[in-house]
Protein backbone atom coordinates (compact mmCIF):
# COMPACT_ATOMS: atom_id res chain seq x y z
CA UNK A 1 0.00 0.00 0.00
CA UNK A 2 2.57 2.27 0.89
CA UNK A 3 4.61 1.81 -1.85
CA UNK A 4 1.80 2.05 -4.06
CA UNK A 5 1.05 5.50 -2.69
CA UNK A 6 4.87 6.81 -3.15
CA UNK A 7 4.47 5.10 -7.28
CA UNK A 8 1.34 6.91 -7.64
CA UNK A 9 2.97 10.12 -5.93
CA UNK A 10 6.28 9.85 -7.92
CA UNK A 11 4.19 9.12 -10.99
CA UNK A 12 2.40 12.91 -11.02
CA UNK A 13 3.76 15.41 -12.94
CA UNK A 14 6.09 18.06 -11.11
CA UNK A 15 3.41 20.60 -11.55
CA UNK A 16 0.51 20.79 -13.60
CA UNK A 17 0.01 24.12 -15.70
CA UNK A 18 -3.40 25.44 -15.20
CA UNK A 19 -5.94 25.09 -18.20
CA UNK A 20 -7.26 28.05 -18.16
CA UNK A 21 -4.02 30.13 -18.74
CA UNK A 22 -3.83 32.60 -21.73
CA UNK A 23 -0.98 32.49 -24.76
CA UNK A 24 1.34 34.90 -22.96
CA UNK A 25 0.90 32.91 -19.52
CA UNK A 26 2.75 29.84 -21.12
CA UNK A 27 5.75 31.51 -20.73
CA UNK A 28 5.25 32.04 -17.36
CA UNK A 29 7.69 31.86 -13.95
CA UNK A 30 8.08 28.74 -12.39
CA UNK A 31 7.33 30.41 -9.24
CA UNK A 32 3.81 31.36 -10.34
CA UNK A 33 2.76 27.92 -11.56
CA UNK A 34 3.92 26.92 -8.38
CA UNK A 35 1.82 29.13 -6.42
CA UNK A 36 -1.50 28.76 -8.83
CA UNK A 37 -1.00 24.84 -8.34
CA UNK A 38 -0.81 24.93 -4.85
CA UNK A 39 -4.08 27.76 -4.58
CA UNK A 40 -6.31 25.77 -7.00
CA UNK A 41 -7.36 23.49 -4.82
CA UNK A 42 -7.06 20.35 -6.38
CA UNK A 43 -5.14 18.23 -4.19
CA UNK A 44 -3.87 15.39 -6.05
CA UNK A 45 -3.20 17.38 -9.16
CA UNK A 46 0.40 17.33 -9.17
CA UNK A 47 3.69 16.58 -6.67
CA UNK A 48 3.75 20.71 -6.08
CA UNK A 49 -0.16 20.36 -4.93
CA UNK A 50 -0.04 17.62 -3.06
CA UNK A 51 3.29 18.66 -0.47
CA UNK A 52 2.14 22.65 -0.72
CA UNK A 53 -1.32 21.87 0.45
CA UNK A 54 -0.09 19.39 2.98
CA UNK A 55 1.97 21.44 4.76
CA UNK A 56 -1.25 24.21 4.65
CA UNK A 57 -3.75 21.12 6.13
CA UNK A 58 -1.35 20.06 8.68
CA UNK A 59 -1.13 23.71 9.83
CA UNK A 60 -4.39 24.61 10.07
CA UNK A 61 -5.07 21.38 12.03
CA UNK A 62 -2.55 21.82 14.60
CA UNK A 63 -2.94 25.27 15.25
CA UNK A 64 -6.58 24.83 15.64
CA UNK A 65 -6.86 21.65 17.55
CA UNK A 66 -3.75 23.81 20.22
CA UNK A 67 -6.25 26.79 20.55
CA UNK A 68 -9.49 24.42 21.35
CA UNK A 69 -6.58 22.39 24.26
CA UNK A 70 -5.54 25.44 25.09
CA UNK A 71 -8.47 27.52 25.60
CA UNK A 72 -8.93 28.29 29.15
CA UNK A 73 -5.95 27.59 30.18
CA UNK A 74 -4.32 31.41 29.31
CA UNK A 75 -1.52 30.37 26.75
CA UNK A 76 -0.72 27.60 23.97
CA UNK A 77 0.14 23.91 24.07
CA UNK A 78 2.15 22.46 21.79
CA UNK A 79 3.02 26.24 19.47
CA UNK A 80 5.78 28.71 21.01
CA UNK A 81 6.49 31.83 19.53
CA UNK A 82 8.62 30.83 16.60
CA UNK A 83 5.96 28.40 15.33
CA UNK A 84 2.93 30.79 15.68
CA UNK A 85 5.05 33.15 13.82
CA UNK A 86 5.03 30.69 10.90
CA UNK A 87 1.81 29.89 11.35
CA UNK A 88 0.86 34.04 11.00
CA UNK A 89 2.96 34.17 7.95
CA UNK A 90 1.96 31.24 6.08
CA UNK A 91 -1.67 32.31 6.20
CA UNK A 92 -1.20 35.88 5.54
CA UNK A 93 1.11 34.84 2.43
CA UNK A 94 -1.67 32.47 1.23
CA UNK A 95 -4.52 35.15 1.93
CA UNK A 96 -2.29 37.16 0.01
CA UNK A 97 -1.76 35.06 -3.13
CA UNK A 98 -5.16 34.04 -3.06
CA UNK A 99 -6.58 37.92 -4.01
CA UNK A 100 -3.31 38.57 -5.98
CA UNK A 101 -4.04 35.44 -8.21
CA UNK A 102 -7.71 35.07 -7.90
CA UNK A 103 -8.15 35.37 -11.53
CA UNK A 104 -6.21 32.47 -11.80
CA UNK A 105 -8.28 30.55 -9.75
CA UNK A 106 -11.69 31.09 -11.19
CA UNK A 107 -12.73 33.94 -9.61
CA UNK A 108 -13.81 36.87 -12.28
CA UNK A 109 -12.26 39.80 -10.45
CA UNK A 110 -10.36 40.07 -6.97
CA UNK A 111 -13.38 41.45 -5.46
CA UNK A 112 -15.32 37.78 -6.31
CA UNK A 113 -12.89 35.61 -4.15
CA UNK A 114 -12.74 38.64 -1.14
CA UNK A 115 -16.98 38.19 -1.13
CA UNK A 116 -17.01 34.34 -1.99
CA UNK A 117 -17.39 31.87 1.00
CA UNK A 118 -14.10 30.38 1.68
CA UNK A 119 -12.72 34.51 1.10
CA UNK A 120 -14.74 35.66 4.30
CA UNK A 121 -13.44 32.26 5.79
CA UNK A 122 -10.16 33.11 5.05
CA UNK A 123 -10.29 36.61 6.25
CA UNK A 124 -12.32 36.26 9.74
CA UNK A 125 -9.86 33.39 10.84
CA UNK A 126 -6.83 35.29 9.83
CA UNK A 127 -8.09 38.43 12.07
CA UNK A 128 -7.14 37.43 15.61
CA UNK A 129 -3.77 36.36 14.33
CA UNK A 130 -3.10 39.81 13.18
CA UNK A 131 -4.44 41.32 16.30
CA UNK A 132 -2.13 39.36 18.56
CA UNK A 133 0.73 40.39 16.15
CA UNK A 134 -0.12 44.38 16.64
CA UNK A 135 -1.03 44.19 20.42
CA UNK A 136 -4.83 45.43 19.27
CA UNK A 137 -7.44 44.38 21.85
CA UNK A 138 -9.24 41.12 21.17
CA UNK A 139 -12.86 42.69 21.18
CA UNK A 140 -15.85 40.22 22.54
CA UNK A 141 -15.62 36.89 20.85
CA UNK A 142 -13.53 37.84 18.35
CA UNK A 143 -10.64 35.08 19.63
CA UNK A 144 -13.33 32.75 18.85
CA UNK A 145 -13.25 33.20 15.12
CA UNK A 146 -9.74 31.03 15.08
CA UNK A 147 -11.47 28.10 15.18
CA UNK A 148 -12.95 29.83 11.64
CA UNK A 149 -10.06 28.28 10.20
CA UNK A 150 -10.99 24.10 10.22
CA UNK A 151 -13.55 25.41 7.84
CA UNK A 152 -10.55 26.28 5.40
CA UNK A 153 -10.25 22.33 5.16
CA UNK A 154 -13.45 22.03 3.48
CA UNK A 155 -12.13 23.24 0.21
CA UNK A 156 -10.01 20.22 0.09
CA UNK A 157 -13.38 17.63 0.64
CA UNK A 158 -15.22 17.82 -2.92
CA UNK A 159 -18.28 16.08 -1.21
CA UNK A 160 -18.16 19.18 1.03
CA UNK A 161 -20.06 20.91 -2.06
CA UNK A 162 -22.93 18.42 -1.74
CA UNK A 163 -24.25 20.58 1.18
CA UNK A 164 -23.77 23.58 -0.44
CA UNK A 165 -25.14 22.28 -3.49
CA UNK A 166 -28.37 21.11 -1.78
CA UNK A 167 -29.13 24.67 0.22
CA UNK A 168 -28.50 26.04 -3.36
CA UNK A 169 -31.05 23.75 -5.25
CA UNK A 170 -33.69 24.26 -2.61
CA UNK A 171 -32.93 27.99 -1.36
CA UNK A 172 -35.88 29.51 -2.96
CA UNK A 173 -38.18 26.87 -1.35
CA UNK A 174 -36.24 26.95 1.76
CA UNK A 175 -36.87 30.55 1.95
CA UNK A 176 -40.42 30.67 0.73
CA UNK A 177 -40.63 28.21 3.77
CA UNK A 178 -39.79 30.30 6.38
CA UNK A 179 -41.58 33.33 5.44
CA UNK A 180 -44.77 32.12 4.98
CA UNK A 181 -44.31 30.11 9.44
CA UNK A 182 -42.59 33.39 10.27
CA UNK A 183 -45.85 35.71 9.22
CA UNK A 184 -48.09 32.86 10.86
CA UNK A 185 -46.55 32.42 13.43
CA UNK A 186 -46.55 36.62 14.26
CA UNK A 187 -50.00 36.81 13.10
CA UNK A 188 -50.82 34.46 16.01
CA UNK A 189 -48.28 36.06 18.84
CA UNK A 190 -50.56 39.00 18.18
CA UNK A 191 -53.95 37.37 18.35
CA UNK A 192 -52.37 35.56 21.83
CA UNK A 193 -50.56 38.88 23.52
CA UNK A 194 -54.03 41.18 22.77
CA UNK A 195 -55.75 38.33 24.88
CA UNK A 196 -53.53 37.88 27.22
CA UNK A 197 -53.02 41.38 27.63
CA UNK A 198 -56.74 41.81 28.80
CA UNK A 199 -55.19 40.17 32.13
CA UNK A 200 -53.31 42.45 34.76
CA UNK A 201 -51.38 39.37 35.37
CA UNK A 202 -50.26 39.39 31.96
CA UNK A 203 -46.38 38.75 31.87
CA UNK A 204 -45.67 39.40 27.93
CA UNK A 205 -44.58 43.36 27.03
CA UNK A 206 -44.72 43.18 23.30
CA UNK A 207 -45.53 40.89 20.34
CA UNK A 208 -42.34 40.10 20.21
CA UNK A 209 -41.72 38.16 23.55
CA UNK A 210 -45.18 35.95 22.61
CA UNK A 211 -43.45 34.77 19.15
CA UNK A 212 -40.08 33.91 20.78
CA UNK A 213 -41.58 32.26 23.94
CA UNK A 214 -43.27 30.26 21.43
CA UNK A 215 -40.98 29.10 19.56
CA UNK A 216 -39.22 28.47 22.99
CA UNK A 217 -41.53 26.34 24.65
CA UNK A 218 -42.31 23.71 22.11
CA UNK A 219 -38.71 23.24 20.78
CA UNK A 220 -37.05 22.36 24.15
CA UNK A 221 -36.74 25.97 25.58
CA UNK A 222 -33.22 25.03 26.14
CA UNK A 223 -32.68 29.22 26.53
CA UNK A 224 -34.70 29.38 29.31
CA UNK A 225 -36.90 31.83 27.42
CA UNK A 226 -40.37 29.89 27.46
CA UNK A 227 -40.92 29.83 31.05
CA UNK A 228 -44.48 32.42 31.13
CA UNK A 229 -47.66 30.30 31.38
CA UNK A 230 -50.48 31.67 29.13
CA UNK A 231 -53.72 33.26 31.48
CA UNK A 232 -56.68 33.18 28.81
CA UNK A 233 -57.95 29.82 27.58
CA UNK A 234 -58.18 31.59 24.11
CA UNK A 235 -54.45 32.30 24.66
CA UNK A 236 -53.76 28.22 25.42
CA UNK A 237 -54.95 27.35 22.24
CA UNK A 238 -53.01 29.82 20.10
CA UNK A 239 -50.08 29.16 21.90
CA UNK A 240 -50.74 25.60 21.21
CA UNK A 241 -50.90 26.55 17.57
CA UNK A 242 -48.62 28.61 17.48
CA UNK A 243 -46.42 26.27 19.07
CA UNK A 244 -46.42 23.50 16.56
CA UNK A 245 -45.48 26.49 13.50
CA UNK A 246 -42.60 27.04 16.35
CA UNK A 247 -41.49 23.55 15.19
CA UNK A 248 -42.29 23.84 11.62
CA UNK A 249 -40.13 27.19 11.47
CA UNK A 250 -37.17 24.40 11.65
CA UNK A 251 -38.75 21.25 10.90
CA UNK A 252 -39.92 22.65 6.98
CA UNK A 253 -36.58 23.54 5.98
CA UNK A 254 -35.13 20.84 7.69
CA UNK A 255 -37.44 18.44 5.49
CA UNK A 256 -36.83 20.42 2.38
CA UNK A 257 -32.53 20.62 3.27
CA UNK A 258 -32.30 17.01 3.66
CA UNK A 259 -34.35 15.87 0.57
CA UNK A 260 -32.16 17.97 -1.46
CA UNK A 261 -29.01 16.64 0.22
CA UNK A 262 -30.71 13.00 -0.91
CA UNK A 263 -31.15 14.13 -4.18
CA UNK A 264 -27.32 15.47 -4.11
CA UNK A 265 -26.22 12.46 -3.08
CA UNK A 266 -27.74 10.81 -5.97
CA UNK A 267 -27.04 13.22 -8.65
CA UNK A 268 -23.42 12.36 -7.65
CA UNK A 269 -23.74 8.87 -7.81
CA UNK A 270 -25.04 9.25 -10.97
CA UNK A 271 -22.20 11.92 -12.48
CA UNK A 272 -19.65 9.14 -10.30
CA UNK A 273 -21.38 6.44 -13.08
CA UNK A 274 -21.15 9.05 -16.24
CA UNK A 275 -17.27 9.70 -15.42
CA UNK A 276 -16.82 6.09 -15.30
CA UNK A 277 -18.32 5.37 -18.60
CA UNK A 278 -16.92 9.01 -19.99
CA UNK A 279 -13.04 7.57 -18.85
CA UNK A 280 -13.99 4.38 -20.72
CA UNK A 281 -15.04 5.90 -24.14
CA UNK A 282 -12.37 8.60 -23.66
CA UNK A 283 -9.62 5.79 -23.32
CA UNK A 284 -10.32 3.90 -26.29
CA UNK A 285 -9.81 7.30 -28.02
CA UNK A 286 -6.43 7.72 -26.20
CA UNK A 287 -4.99 4.78 -27.84
CA UNK A 288 -2.57 5.88 -30.73
CA UNK A 289 -4.09 3.35 -33.32
CA UNK A 290 -5.20 5.69 -36.35
CA UNK A 291 -3.04 5.63 -39.50
CA UNK A 292 -1.47 1.94 -38.79
CA UNK A 293 2.16 1.38 -38.02
CA UNK A 294 3.05 2.82 -41.42
CA UNK A 295 1.74 6.32 -40.79
CA UNK A 296 4.54 9.21 -39.95
CA UNK A 297 2.87 10.70 -36.96
CA UNK A 298 1.02 9.01 -33.37
CA UNK A 299 -2.82 9.45 -34.54
CA UNK A 300 -5.48 8.45 -32.34
CA UNK A 301 -9.01 6.86 -33.99
CA UNK A 302 -10.92 8.93 -36.32
CA UNK A 303 -14.47 8.62 -34.51
CA UNK A 304 -16.66 5.18 -33.39
CA UNK A 305 -20.17 4.19 -34.55
CA UNK A 306 -22.96 4.21 -31.80
CA UNK A 307 -23.06 0.60 -32.65
CA UNK A 308 -19.57 -0.15 -31.95
CA UNK A 309 -19.67 1.31 -28.52
CA UNK A 310 -22.53 -0.49 -27.21
CA UNK A 311 -21.13 -3.57 -27.91
CA UNK A 312 -17.38 -2.67 -27.06
CA UNK A 313 -18.76 -1.52 -23.29
CA UNK A 314 -21.86 -3.10 -23.27
CA UNK A 315 -24.45 0.13 -22.87
CA UNK A 316 -27.43 0.66 -23.90
CA UNK A 317 -27.92 4.15 -26.88
CA UNK A 318 -29.60 6.02 -23.90
CA UNK A 319 -26.49 5.49 -21.42
CA UNK A 320 -24.07 6.63 -24.26
CA UNK A 321 -26.73 9.57 -25.48
CA UNK A 322 -26.30 10.57 -21.80
CA UNK A 323 -22.68 9.82 -21.21
CA UNK A 324 -22.01 12.12 -24.11
CA UNK A 325 -23.76 14.65 -23.66
CA UNK A 326 -22.24 15.14 -20.06
CA UNK A 327 -18.38 14.73 -21.74
CA UNK A 328 -16.63 17.92 -22.58
CA UNK A 329 -14.53 16.12 -25.06
CA UNK A 330 -16.41 13.92 -27.03
CA UNK A 331 -19.64 14.77 -29.64
CA UNK A 332 -21.99 13.17 -31.93
CA UNK A 333 -21.28 13.28 -35.46
CA UNK A 334 -24.00 11.85 -37.96
CA UNK A 335 -22.07 10.41 -41.34
CA UNK A 336 -23.22 8.57 -44.74
CA UNK A 337 -21.99 5.01 -45.08
CA UNK A 338 -22.56 6.02 -48.85
CA UNK A 339 -21.22 8.85 -50.48
CA UNK A 340 -24.55 8.30 -53.08
CA UNK A 341 -26.45 8.38 -49.86
CA UNK A 342 -29.46 11.33 -50.09
CA UNK A 343 -29.03 11.46 -45.83
CA UNK A 344 -26.64 10.44 -43.25
CA UNK A 345 -27.22 7.15 -41.88
CA UNK A 346 -24.51 6.57 -39.23
CA UNK A 347 -24.48 7.75 -36.14
CA UNK A 348 -20.74 8.43 -34.50
CA UNK A 349 -18.69 10.24 -31.70
CA UNK A 350 -15.83 12.04 -31.79
CA UNK A 351 -13.04 12.77 -29.59
CA UNK A 352 -11.74 16.59 -29.61
CA UNK A 353 -9.17 18.20 -27.44
CA UNK A 354 -9.57 21.13 -25.47
CA UNK A 355 -7.60 23.13 -22.76
CA UNK A 356 -8.93 26.39 -22.93
CA UNK A 357 -12.21 28.56 -22.93
CA UNK A 358 -12.13 28.20 -26.91
CA UNK A 359 -11.16 24.84 -27.44
CA UNK A 360 -7.72 24.02 -27.52
CA UNK A 361 -4.09 25.99 -28.62
CA UNK A 362 -0.58 24.86 -28.73
CA UNK A 363 2.12 27.36 -28.84
CA UNK A 364 5.49 26.76 -29.81
CA UNK A 365 7.88 29.55 -29.94
CA UNK A 366 10.68 27.95 -32.38
CA UNK A 367 7.95 27.71 -34.99
CA UNK A 368 6.50 30.52 -37.39
CA UNK A 369 3.52 28.53 -38.41
CA UNK A 370 0.22 28.75 -36.81
CA UNK A 371 -2.43 26.18 -37.99
CA UNK A 372 -5.97 27.42 -37.53
CA UNK A 373 -9.67 25.55 -37.30
CA UNK A 374 -12.21 27.75 -36.52
CA UNK A 375 -14.98 24.77 -37.58
CA UNK A 376 -14.47 22.10 -34.40
CA UNK A 377 -17.47 22.62 -33.12
CA UNK A 378 -19.60 21.75 -36.07
CA UNK A 379 -18.02 20.11 -38.81
CA UNK A 380 -16.86 16.38 -38.96
CA UNK A 381 -13.33 15.25 -39.45
CA UNK A 382 -11.34 18.72 -39.65
CA UNK A 383 -10.45 18.69 -35.62
CA UNK A 384 -8.51 14.71 -36.17
CA UNK A 385 -7.02 16.21 -39.19
CA UNK A 386 -6.09 19.22 -37.89
CA UNK A 387 -5.28 18.19 -34.65
CA UNK A 388 -3.11 15.07 -35.75
CA UNK A 389 -0.90 17.07 -38.44
CA UNK A 390 -0.30 20.35 -35.38
CA UNK A 391 1.14 17.62 -32.70
CA UNK A 392 2.96 15.27 -35.02
CA UNK A 393 4.72 18.37 -36.62
CA UNK A 394 5.18 20.39 -33.38
CA UNK A 395 3.74 23.73 -34.69
CA UNK A 396 1.62 26.15 -33.45
CA UNK A 397 -2.19 25.38 -33.29
CA UNK A 398 -5.35 27.24 -32.55
CA UNK A 399 -8.58 25.27 -33.08
CA UNK A 400 -12.07 26.43 -31.84
CA UNK A 401 -13.89 23.59 -30.35
CA UNK A 402 -16.66 24.66 -28.34
CA UNK A 403 -19.92 26.45 -29.23
CA UNK A 404 -19.66 29.77 -28.94
CA UNK A 405 -22.56 32.11 -29.08
CA UNK A 406 -23.09 35.95 -29.28
CA UNK A 407 -25.03 38.27 -28.03
CA UNK A 408 -28.23 37.29 -29.72
CA UNK A 409 -27.38 33.56 -28.63
CA UNK A 410 -27.06 32.90 -31.86
CA UNK A 411 -23.85 30.30 -32.97
CA UNK A 412 -20.79 32.22 -33.95
CA UNK A 413 -19.66 31.70 -37.45
CA UNK A 414 -16.28 30.00 -37.88
CA UNK A 415 -14.78 30.88 -41.43
CA UNK A 416 -17.21 34.38 -41.25
CA UNK A 417 -19.06 36.46 -38.57
CA UNK A 418 -20.16 39.83 -38.08
CA UNK A 419 -18.20 39.49 -35.17
CA UNK A 420 -14.92 39.25 -37.10
CA UNK A 421 -15.91 42.65 -38.23
CA UNK A 422 -16.43 43.71 -34.43
CA UNK A 423 -13.64 42.80 -33.63
CA UNK A 424 -11.33 44.72 -36.97
CA UNK A 425 -13.32 47.78 -35.76
CA UNK A 426 -12.52 47.42 -31.76
CA UNK A 427 -15.99 46.93 -30.66
CA UNK A 428 -14.60 43.96 -28.44
CA UNK A 429 -16.63 44.85 -25.04
CA UNK A 430 -19.62 43.26 -26.95
CA UNK A 431 -18.04 39.99 -28.22
CA UNK A 432 -18.17 36.48 -26.47
CA UNK A 433 -14.79 36.28 -23.83
CA UNK A 434 -14.22 33.09 -25.64
CA UNK A 435 -14.19 34.89 -29.13
CA UNK A 436 -11.99 37.49 -27.89
CA UNK A 437 -9.55 35.19 -26.73
CA UNK A 438 -9.81 32.92 -29.71
CA UNK A 439 -9.01 35.75 -31.47
CA UNK A 440 -6.31 38.07 -28.99
CA UNK A 441 -3.87 34.70 -29.21
CA UNK A 442 -4.04 34.74 -33.30
CA UNK A 443 -3.11 37.87 -32.67
CA UNK A 444 -0.62 37.98 -30.68
CA UNK A 445 1.87 36.70 -33.58
CA UNK A 446 3.55 38.53 -35.69
CA UNK A 447 4.13 39.32 -39.44
CA UNK A 448 6.82 36.99 -39.76
CA UNK A 449 4.49 34.24 -39.30
CA UNK A 450 2.62 31.86 -41.58
CA UNK A 451 -0.67 31.12 -41.06
CA UNK A 452 -2.60 28.33 -42.50
CA UNK A 453 -6.51 28.26 -41.87
CA UNK A 454 -8.15 25.02 -42.18
CA UNK A 455 -11.55 24.04 -43.05
CA UNK A 456 -13.96 21.64 -44.97
CA UNK A 457 -15.07 21.85 -48.93
CA UNK A 458 -17.88 20.64 -50.08
CA UNK A 459 -18.37 17.06 -51.75
CA UNK A 460 -18.78 18.43 -55.59
CA UNK A 461 -15.19 20.26 -55.23
CA UNK A 462 -11.17 19.48 -55.92
CA UNK A 463 -9.80 17.57 -53.25
CA UNK A 464 -8.35 20.42 -51.87
CA UNK A 465 -8.73 24.05 -52.54
CA UNK A 466 -6.42 26.57 -51.42
CA UNK A 467 -7.25 30.48 -51.16
CA UNK A 468 -4.88 33.46 -51.29
CA UNK A 469 -7.17 36.39 -50.73
CA UNK A 470 -7.54 36.99 -54.47
CA UNK A 471 -10.96 37.15 -56.83
CA UNK A 472 -12.76 34.63 -58.02
CA UNK A 473 -10.24 32.41 -59.94
CA UNK A 474 -7.58 34.72 -60.24
CA UNK A 475 -4.21 33.06 -59.87
CA UNK A 476 -1.57 35.66 -59.87
CA UNK A 477 0.09 37.96 -57.56
CA UNK A 478 -2.23 41.09 -56.81
CA UNK A 479 -0.90 43.86 -54.36
CA UNK A 480 -2.80 44.66 -51.19
CA UNK A 481 -5.29 42.00 -52.40
CA UNK A 482 -3.53 38.64 -52.48
CA UNK A 483 -2.62 37.76 -48.52
CA UNK A 484 0.68 36.96 -48.78
CA UNK A 485 3.77 39.46 -48.83
CA UNK A 486 5.62 38.65 -51.73
CA UNK A 487 5.04 37.40 -55.26
CA UNK A 488 7.82 34.93 -54.10
CA UNK A 489 5.71 33.21 -51.25
CA UNK A 490 3.26 32.58 -53.80
CA UNK A 491 5.46 30.96 -56.53
CA UNK A 492 6.72 28.82 -53.26
CA UNK A 493 3.71 27.85 -52.15
CA UNK A 494 2.03 26.78 -55.44
CA UNK A 495 5.66 24.76 -55.67
CA UNK A 496 5.20 22.94 -52.39
CA UNK A 497 1.35 22.34 -53.55
CA UNK A 498 2.33 20.90 -56.34
CA UNK A 499 4.80 18.53 -55.46
CA UNK A 500 3.53 17.55 -52.54
CA UNK A 501 -0.41 16.48 -53.88
CA UNK A 502 0.74 14.18 -56.49
CA UNK A 503 2.56 10.76 -56.41
CA UNK A 504 1.40 10.57 -52.53
CA UNK A 505 2.41 6.99 -51.14
CA UNK A 506 1.04 5.55 -48.70
CA UNK A 507 0.69 1.60 -47.25
CA UNK A 508 -2.71 1.07 -45.44
CA UNK A 509 -3.35 -1.44 -42.57
CA UNK A 510 -3.08 -4.16 -44.62
CA UNK A 511 0.41 -3.39 -45.74
CA UNK A 512 -0.64 -2.56 -49.21
CA UNK A 513 1.17 0.05 -50.51
CA UNK A 514 -0.85 3.11 -52.26
CA UNK A 515 -0.36 6.06 -54.59
CA UNK A 516 -2.82 8.93 -54.84
CA UNK A 517 -3.14 11.95 -56.71
CA UNK A 518 -4.87 14.80 -54.96
CA UNK A 519 -6.70 17.92 -57.43
CA UNK A 520 -5.87 21.32 -56.68
CA UNK A 521 -8.74 24.40 -57.02
CA UNK A 522 -7.23 28.11 -56.58
CA UNK A 523 -9.85 30.90 -55.24
CA UNK A 524 -12.99 29.05 -56.13
CA UNK A 525 -14.49 29.82 -52.84
CA UNK A 526 -13.58 33.16 -51.57
CA UNK A 527 -12.57 34.32 -48.45
CA UNK A 528 -12.59 38.25 -49.38
CA UNK A 529 -15.20 39.50 -47.67
CA UNK A 530 -14.93 41.88 -44.13
CA UNK A 531 -16.33 39.42 -42.01
CA UNK A 532 -14.26 36.58 -43.12
CA UNK A 533 -11.68 35.14 -40.28
CA UNK A 534 -9.04 35.02 -43.76
CA UNK A 535 -9.38 38.74 -43.94
CA UNK A 536 -8.89 39.27 -39.91
CA UNK A 537 -5.70 37.48 -39.53
CA UNK A 538 -4.34 38.99 -42.77
CA UNK A 539 -5.51 42.75 -41.46
CA UNK A 540 -4.26 42.30 -37.53
CA UNK A 541 -1.03 40.29 -38.12
CA UNK A 542 0.32 41.16 -41.18
CA UNK A 543 1.65 37.56 -41.88
CA UNK A 544 1.20 34.96 -44.61
CA UNK A 545 -2.55 33.79 -44.83
CA UNK A 546 -3.63 30.95 -46.78
CA UNK A 547 -6.77 28.90 -46.14
CA UNK A 548 -6.51 25.39 -47.10
CA UNK A 549 -9.99 23.36 -47.59
CA UNK A 550 -10.17 19.65 -47.55
CA UNK A 551 -12.93 17.57 -49.34
CA UNK A 552 -15.58 16.08 -46.81
CA UNK A 553 -15.50 13.15 -48.79
CA UNK A 554 -11.91 12.78 -47.70
CA UNK A 555 -12.79 13.95 -44.12
CA UNK A 556 -15.98 11.46 -43.36
CA UNK A 557 -13.96 8.89 -46.08
CA UNK A 558 -12.28 5.77 -46.29
CA UNK A 559 -8.64 5.52 -43.61
CA UNK A 560 -6.50 4.63 -46.71
CA UNK A 561 -7.50 8.38 -48.68
CA UNK A 562 -7.67 10.46 -45.09
CA UNK A 563 -4.03 9.24 -44.17
CA UNK A 564 -2.98 9.70 -47.65
CA UNK A 565 -3.88 13.22 -47.36
CA UNK A 566 -2.75 13.69 -44.01
CA UNK A 567 0.69 12.87 -45.39
CA UNK A 568 0.24 14.63 -48.01
CA UNK A 569 -0.37 17.82 -45.63
CA UNK A 570 2.10 17.12 -43.53
CA UNK A 571 4.62 17.19 -46.26
CA UNK A 572 3.20 21.06 -47.31
CA UNK A 573 3.41 22.02 -43.86
CA UNK A 574 6.76 20.62 -43.25
CA UNK A 575 7.80 22.55 -46.60
CA UNK A 576 6.37 25.67 -45.69
CA UNK A 577 7.67 25.92 -42.36
CA UNK A 578 11.27 25.40 -43.72
CA UNK A 579 10.76 28.17 -46.48
CA UNK A 580 9.43 30.53 -44.09
CA UNK A 581 12.68 30.02 -41.86
CA UNK A 582 14.60 30.49 -44.19
CA UNK A 583 13.63 33.84 -45.45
Amino acid sequence: MKSNLIKSFLNLPFTQPSKSTARIQSTESLFKRIIIDILDDDFWGSQVSILGNSVIIVTILVSTFDYILSSGTGGTLVINSFIEGFVIALFTAEYLLRILFSPSLGFATRASYLFSFYGIIDVLSLTPLLLDVLSLPMLGGLGALRILRLWRVARYIPSFNVISNAFNARKEDILTSLLGVTLLSLTLSALMFHYESAYAQCSFNNILEVFVWSIGKYTGDYGSIAEITPISEMGKIIATVNGFLGIALFAVPAGLLASAFIEQLEEKRRKQIIDERIGSISRHFEKKTGGGKDFKFDAFPRFASLDFLQVKFLLSEQEIMETIRESKNLRFRALKSKPENAFSDIRIVESFQTNCSYGFRQFNEESKLVLINAIGENERGISHLAYTLAAGLNVNYIAREVLILNLNQAPVGGNTSKDYERYLQGETQTLNPALSEFLSDIESFDSQTYFIILSSAASGRSDFVVEYGNDHGSTEFVQDKTSLNREKDLTELMQILEKNLHNVEYRGANKVRLEYDFTLEQNTIGNRNSNSLHHLVRQKTGGNVVSLYTNIKILTGENNQYYAACTALSSIFEDIQAATSAS
